[in-house]
């Protein structure tokens, strides 16, 4: 598990799950992440924008926001809407590109998707989660991986709603599978997590004239609903809004 920082100055909960047994071939739980956050830092009101996200309706399936660019070694997306749909889709962007088992990966999009004077502790809280999922699954907590260990953050479902102008808390369910490597041959590791993210409009984060949405720390519990696969009774229970294929 990553280390817990004692600093008053910090909240953060960047813990994936308890260890599991690695000799289960396939473990599936639902486990609800009481508080997660992307970054580290102290929360504060990011910028001020002149215009107010344009509210989105509450379709029973939603399609996601395509960003404008992207960003990175791992081709990160940005440049989402400055709609409510907008900031689902970046929250949802940046947990599938934070949550991996690479390191430099994990910080690049955590340092990507903060705002700027808070991406040097972003930085530090990805690095923490990287290595406590590779101690969740039995890998090394730094250094090389076994041939063919990965972790894959797939967003299954989304709700939001708006806490105040360019604020939004989106609640992100995702399937997070994951393989050893080595001798072993297939999934080792296969669940859904729900967390919830507050995004913010950011004036100007990627160029001038060209904001985005940022994840921040949220200085309130979040309301993290149920997690439960797409399909099922929980699902629709819990308010969950599936993804449109094509």
């Amino acid at each position: 598990m990553p280390p817990v920082v004692e600093d008053p100055a910090l909240d953060w909960d960047l813990r994936p799950p308890r260890r599991i047994r690695t000799a289960l071939v396939v473990v599936v739980a639902v486990v609800v992440v009481v508080a997660i956050v992307l970054i580290v830092g102290m929360w504060r009101v990011v910028g001020a924008a002149s215009t107010t996200p344009t509210p989105s309706p509450a379709p029973s399936s939603v399609a996601l926001a395509q960003p404008m660019a992207y960003e990175g070694n791992g081709g990160y997306p940005i440049g989402f809407p400055h709609t409510e749909l907008g900031a689902v889709s970046a929250a949802a962007a940046a947990l599938e590109a934070a949550w991996t088992l690479d390191g430099e990966q994990a910080e690049q999009a955590a340092m990507l998707y903060a705002p700027p004077e808070q991406r040097k502790a972003a930085s530090d809280g990805a690095r923490a989660a990287v290595s406590g999922w590779r101690e969740t699954l039995g890998l090394p907590k730094e250094g090389k991986l076994p041939e063919g260990a990965s972790l894959r953050t797939q967003t299954i479902g989304v709700q939001w709603r708006p806490r105040a102008q360019d604020q939004v808390e989106v609640s992100v369910l995702v399937q997070v599978t994951a393989t050893t490597g080595g001798d072993d041959n297939g999934p080792t590791y296969s669940s859904p997590y729900a967390m919830t993210l507050l995004m913010v409009w950011y004036p100007g984060v990627r160029g001038e004239n060209q904001g985005d949405w940022v994840n921040i720390p949220d200085p309130t519990p979040p309301t993290v609903p149920q997690a439960a696969l797409p399909g099922t009774p929980e699902f629709a229970a819990a308010g969950w809004k599936p993804l449109k294929t094509a």
